[in-house]
């Protein structure tokens, strides 16, 4: 089964939901989507728990799947290095 976890921060800093995280030496803005992400992903997680999560904090989605683009972030947030996949 595949989860996702939040990468370790150096120093994070929140406000108004959104967030600035320091990672590697890189400080990246984070929007409050990719904070609640890390938030909720801060143990394993698999991403079907984490869509409907993510659900309940923000609503439906107006358009769109909710995990097609729950996994859009997730994909969104690796790129970043501020999120990483694990795999059993």
């Amino acid at each position: 089964m595949v989860t996702w976890r939040a990468v370790p921060a150096h120093d994070e800093l929140h406000r108004d939901g959104e967030s600035l995280v320091l990672v590697d030496g890189r400080v990246q803005r984070v929007s409050a989507l990719g904070t609640a992400v890390r938030e909720l992903a801060a143990q394993p997680v698999g991403e079907d728990v984490l869509a409907r999560m993510l659900e309940e904090r923000f609503g439906a989605p107006p358009t769109g799947d909710l995990l097609t683009l729950t996994r859009a972030a997730l994909a969104d947030l690796v790129r970043a290095g501020l999120l990483e996949r694990l795999e059993d």
